[in-house]
């Protein structure tokens, strides 16, 4: 029926019904406009956290993360987008959550570990929810992740720093004293060739009355001579060396030849008083494996320690 032939009332009726779907059109367009600049709010508040925030939907497909979740990873936030999440797993280990166990999940909240582009790995706080519908049925989930390394790191100095005070406060044994000691450094920082080396002041040489190391055997007890060992005794101060550094010292006299090969080295005093009576040492045959403060600080404590319980037992006087 064309419109010439429709009544008044039916003109009218449509006409009405016309105006009612545009000014709900209106509204809709308003309410898209209004959610879009809320969306993009929030948007900037999140990409402003320093805090990592990442969503991703039910299959662990990542929708949306933010500056600093990416940088936290060694990512731009291009590179992420679409991927899974399991490109933070270690290993790309990662089993996805099903949509019945996500249904039943409520907020989550873990200590993880995850892994950097670059393949070095961060350990972090997690806290996950679910998004839901209007219907209530799971359509992604956030997670925040915050980066605890350091906080981890220095409750794990500590916890080591109190196992050694315990050990050398109790030890009369100087043999387990240092297997102790090597393994709660151990199990804290790279020590696979960890030794000790004892100064005789009387004889005037350095002997290992504890040597552990890949590749080689204790050296016996020897006359002092112009060495890494020696420059740490007679310095009384702690000394990172690789074979570069090494190769500086030999060239500037300041020691006598070539050590047994390795890529890092790290000495640092047993003191007794104002003269060191001896060195707990570390090094490395690689190059992934770098010493550094915390190696240095970690050893110094022990050393400190050591040297009490020395003192105390008179183990190193005989």
């Amino acid at each position: 029926m064309d419109d010439g032939d429709k009544s008044r009332e039916q003109l009218l009726k449509e006409l009405s019904t016309l105006k009612v779907r545009l000014a709900e059109a209106d509204v809709l367009e308003a309410e898209l406009r209004s959610s879009r600049e809320k969306l993009a709010a929030m948007e900037q508040i999140v990409d402003s956290m320093h805090v990592g925030v990442t969503l991703s939907d039910i299959a662990g497909r990542i929708l949306y993360t933010n500056p600093a979740e990416a940088a936290m990873h060694g990512y731009a936030v291009d590179e992420l987008i679409g991927r899974e999440v399991r490109v933070f797993a270690p290993d790309g280990i990662w089993n996805p959550l099903t949509r019945q166990q996500v249904r039943k999940l409520k907020r989550l909240t873990r200590e993880g570990i995850n892994v950097r582009k670059d393949g070095t790995t961060i350990r972090v706080l997690l806290t996950s929810d679910v998004v839901r519908d209007q219907r209530g049925e799971p359509v992604a989930i956030i997670t925040t992740s915050e980066e605890i390394t350091a906080r981890k790191q220095a409750e794990d100095v500590m916890a080591a720093m109190f196992k050694l005070a315990e050990r050398t406060a109790m030890s009369s044994d100087a043999r387990r004293l240092l297997e102790d000691v090597h393994t709660i450094v151990g199990g804290l920082v790279y020590a696979r060739n960890f030794f000790v080396a004892r100064y005789d002041p009387i004889a005037d040489t350095v002997s290992y009355p504890y040597y552990v190391d890949e590749f080689s055997a204790a050296p016996g007890p020897a006359p002092l001579r112009r060495g890494l060992v020696e420059q740490v005794l007679r310095s009384g101060e702690a000394l990172f060396a690789t074979q570069e550094t090494l190769e500086q010292i030999m060239r500037g006299g300041g020691i006598d030849g070539m050590e047994t090969p390795f890529v890092n080295w790290l000495g640092v005093p047993i003191m007794r008083g104002p003269r060191a009576v001896g060195l707990l040492g570390i090094k490395s045959y690689t190059d992934d494996v770098q010493f550094g403060e915390l190696e240095k600080r970690l050893l110094n404590f022990a050393a400190c320690q050591v040297a009490g319980a020395l003192e105390r037992t008179k183990a190193w006087d005989e």
